[in-house]
């Protein structure tokens, strides 16, 4: 046990060394807190009064947040509209301290923004304005031109797709196709829609749902219907391996001509999912950059899901907090049961 500790705080400190590069949808998450004492006369709807506001980058800029305060050394390249909101995000991300920022102003579309509206810690609503058709072709060979140039400069790259608009048939074949040129290790967090065309990625990391409908099966209820589940997408899209979050079941972990294994949640907890997967795939995809195994990518990446469902808002984790819980797992008498099924 001592041993898989080491290994595991050895891979936390490697992180240092790591280069891993974001392309994806950017957004800014809102948040409006408020108190909700009654509904309102007008229509059978609470009345929320408000006492503070909040704006944080989300989508694929969350996942890149998550490495910053990680601190992995790493770049993004994404879309805004020719706005106030999308300038004010290109300000925002150029305050980091990043390897590369590309971010193209589209003219066609408003900055993709999603407002949570809050009341006791209780999400009443989201509003969410954005225009999610593809962007302008002129912008992805932008986009290809730029990868094309500074792909040697990452271990890693990761895909975060809200389905808003960046990527495409077109687009997403292009990077595969430069990824796998320079031996660039590929994880994607993917959307139903573009399910099928990631075909040849390394790593995806889709929730049950998102998994289930990304190849029109039922959500698994049963072990053998999770082996199914997993071992289809494996086979369809030709992946190295896959990661199935499971909310409050925690991960399952797929590997080539292996036994998928069940890695148990560490959430003590659950008060908010927003982001949960932005942090799994950031932690998963620097471990591996930084030597990990897929099953230890699997286990930290749980532990840092795990503490931020237990955070209000699009939060992120840094590495002293999954290093603490490390430390607490091989310190307790009580053992984390990983199970191969």
């Amino acid at each position: 046990m001592e041993l898989i500790k080491k290994k595991l705080l050895q891979i936390l400190d490697n992180f240092s060394g790591t280069k891993v590069l974001v392309i994806g949808d950017l957004m800014w998450d809102e948040y409006i807190w408020g108190y909700c004492n009654r509904i309102s006369p007008e229509a059978p709807v609470p009345v929320v009064l408000s006492y503070k506001e909040e704006r944080m980058p989300g989508g694929a800029s969350n996942v890149l947040k998550n490495l910053i305060d990680l601190k992995i050394s790493s770049g993004i390249m994404g879309v805004v509209g020719a706005d106030t909101n999308g300038r004010s995000m290109i300000r925002e991300l150029t305050k980091k301290s990043l390897n590369m920022l590309e971010i193209w102003e589209s003219p066609d579309r408003p900055t993709t923004i999603k407002t949570r509206i809050l009341a006791k810690n209780q999400q009443l609503l989201r509003l969410d304005r954005e225009y999610a058709k593809p962007i302008p072709a002129s912008i992805h060979d932008k986009m290809i031109d730029v990868l094309s140039r500074e792909i040697k400069k990452y271990q890693a790259i990761i895909l975060s797709d809200y389905d808003k608009g960046v990527f495409n048939p077109y687009f997403i074949s292009e990077i595969l196709k430069i990824a796998k040129n320079n031996n660039t290790y590929i994880a994607v967090d993917p959307q139903v829609r573009h399910f099928s065309l990631y075909k040849g990625a390394d790593v995806m990391t889709p929730n049950e749902l998102e998994a289930s409908k990304g190849i029109n099966l039922d959500i698994p209820e049963t072990p053998e219907d999770l082996e199914n589940l997993g071992k289809k997408i494996m086979n369809d899209l030709e992946l190295e391996h896959l990661v199935i979050t499971r909310s409050h079941k925690g991960m399952s972990l797929f590997q080539k001509n292996l036994p998928f294994i069940n890695v148990p949640t560490t959430a003590k907890e659950v008060f908010d999912v927003t982001g949960a997967g932005d942090t799994v795939i950031a932690v998963y995809t620097s471990a591996i950059a930084a030597g990990a195994s897929p099953l230890e990518a699997t286990f930290l990446s749980n532990i840092a899901g795990g503490i931020v469902v237990g955070k209000i808002g699009t939060a992120t984790v840094k590495r002293r907090e999954i290093i603490g819980i490390v430390e607490n797992i091989f310190k307790s008498t009580e053992k984390i049961e990983i199970k191969e099924s």
